[in-house]
């Protein structure tokens, strides 16, 4: 007998009924433009970039990978948890102009997310409510576990990762004031104190932030806020991190800021008084007091920073603006950094050692990350978006950006 191949009324209608469901109500349907939060590249040519998007009027997570430099991306799975976390909080709520979350993988294999997610509401807790997390993975994505951050004393969360040979470190903090700086072989989680260097949290302010840089087998380490450095440590030759005075603008009183070692002797660092301490006016640079921002550089791998060059004479824009990347330096003699004026940002370079600035992106930059000499990535927050920031790269050191698509 010849079967009848027509579709019954029933599943007629049932056909009709989902296509008449808008899309923006099915979960996980994108319904705004992915905001690219984070990006890590462990080789030139591999890198990593996370993204958050508007998912039926949730939040929800994407992670893209490449293997030649931007090119062409292909999709990585992320912790089922973060995902569930993400759909606790709207788009709105869960804050579409800030990093919440951030990505660092060591290598193809080795990697982690970590930040602050969504938690339910309690009756002892505030609403919204967040907490701290930290998720790795050892086989490129395809599992995801979470680092229980409890047992290592880091309640307030991780602030910042970078991986240096086989080692993999972290800075992060606890809810009792307590800071320290971790470390593990990147294939596993065995994290243990990486430093004798002290470490402390800032007494107030904005948030706590860090920054790793390395050139050769050196590397340099400092945090702290607006109001100044609360950690500093220098990398030593069996990978662990000892003490270091960090960099000596900072006894004038000076905003923490990134080091950016432009070779194993030479770092620059952008500086802004805190405007809380004022030393004596022969003591400073000109104009120090009244919050001028000036370019320090140091010729002896970080024991001494003098003053290479003013670059604005009073801070404009927000009060304090702290650029992952920045300032960089590619290339001996080219500067990258983020200027404030009028309360609008621009990437400016220059390729004299700051004598002379151009503008090379008219738009906000969240973060700037250079594989070498010449390919660096930024993420931009164009002025046609309404809150997102693209991904963006040059290759020519800096001097021209063209967007990437993810």
């Amino acid at each position: 007998m010849k079967k009848d191949s027509r579709l019954s009324p029933r599943i007629v209608c049932l056909l009709l009924v989902l296509l008449l469901i808008p899309t923006s109500n099915v979960a996980g349907a994108s319904t705004g433009q992915p905001d690219s939060i984070s990006l890590s590249f462990p080789t030139p040519q591999r890198g990593y970039v996370l993204s958050l998007y508007d998912c039926a009027a949730k939040t929800c997570a994407a992670l893209r990978s490449t293997g030649n430099a931007g090119s062409s991306w292909n999709v990585v799975p992320i912790p089922s948890q973060l995902s569930r976390r993400l759909l606790l909080e709207s788009w709105g709520t869960y804050g579409t102009t800030y990093a919440t979350l951030t990505v660092h993988f060591a290598d193809a294999k080795n990697g982690w997310i970590y930040g602050t997610v969504p938690a339910p509401v309690t009756s002892t807790t505030a609403s919204p409510n967040s907490v701290s997390r930290l998720w790795s993975t050892h086989d490129g994505g395809k599992t995801w576990q979470q680092v229980r951050l409890d047992p290592l004393s880091l309640t307030a969360g991780v602030v910042q990762m970078a991986t240096h040979g086989a080692w993999t470190y972290l800075f992060g903090g606890s809810n009792t004031g307590g800071a320290y700086l971790l470390g593990t072989r990147s294939n596993v989680d065995q994290w243990s104190s990486k430093s004798s260097a002290r470490m402390g949290m800032p007494a107030g302010g904005t948030q706590l932030v860090g920054s790793f840089t390395f050139a050769g087998s050196k590397g340099w380490f400092v945090a702290g806020n607006d109001r100044g450095f609360a950690a500093n440590a220098r990398l030593l030759p069996n990978g662990s991190w000892g003490a270091w005075n960090g960099p000596s603008f900072k006894d004038f009183g000076s905003s923490f800021t990134p080091i950016d070692a432009v070779t194993n002797r030479v770092l620059l660092a952008e500086g802004q008084s805190a405007g809380i301490v004022y030393p004596p006016a022969s003591s400073v640079p000109s104009g120090w007091n009244n919050e001028a921002s000036w370019l320090f550089i140091s010729y002896d791998a970080g024991t001494t920073f003098k003053p290479l060059r003013k670059i604005s004479s009073t801070y404009q824009g927000s009060y304090y603006s702290i650029v992952p990347g920045l300032p960089a330096a590619p290339v001996p003699g080219t500067i990258l950094h983020q200027q404030a004026s009028n309360s609008s940002y621009h990437l400016v370079r220059s390729t004299n050692w700051g004598r002379t600035w151009s503008v090379v992106l008219n738009d906000p930059v969240s973060q700037v990350l250079f594989t070498s000499r010449s390919t660096g990535f930024a993420l931009v927050k164009e002025r046609s978006s309404q809150a997102t920031f693209s991904l963006f790269r040059t290759i020519d050191a800096g001097s021209h950006w063209n967007i990437v698509t993810v």
